[in-house]
């Protein structure tokens, strides 16, 4: 008879021991949002002297590549979607069937 394999319980980084004498970041890195509040608190902690400028300037570049990379993910994103209205010919939300006019604006002095 074999015990079922119960799910690892899942410890949020808050209530995780000090490591080396460090406190954990807390706040996820999977937004642009997440990823500024952290370079916020990393700056924060070098100005007062909490971590060392060495460190915080190698944490600040781990995290401007993060930023990078989820700015690369969201354009990918748009061009995906532009593709996807494009191959559908939608033009001020009506189906195109071909006639450019639609697409004209037209501006002139008032």
């Amino acid at each position: 008879m074999t015990k079922a394999k119960t799910p690892a319980k899942r410890v949020s980084q808050a209530s995780r021991k000090k490591v080396s004498g460090e406190v954990p970041r807390v706040g996820h890195l999977d937004s642009l949002a997440g990823v500024l509040r952290e370079l916020g608190c990393v700056y924060r902690e070098a100005r007062t002297g909490k971590l060392p400028l060495d460190k915080a300037t190698k944490l600040a570049y781990v995290l401007k590549e993060m930023r990078a990379a989820l700015e690369a993910i969201t354009i990918e994103r748009i061009e995906e979607r532009l593709a996807e209205l494009e191959s559908m010919k939608i033009i001020n939300g009506h189906a195109n069937s071909g006639d450019q006019s639609a697409t004209r604006k037209t501006f002139g002095a008032h």
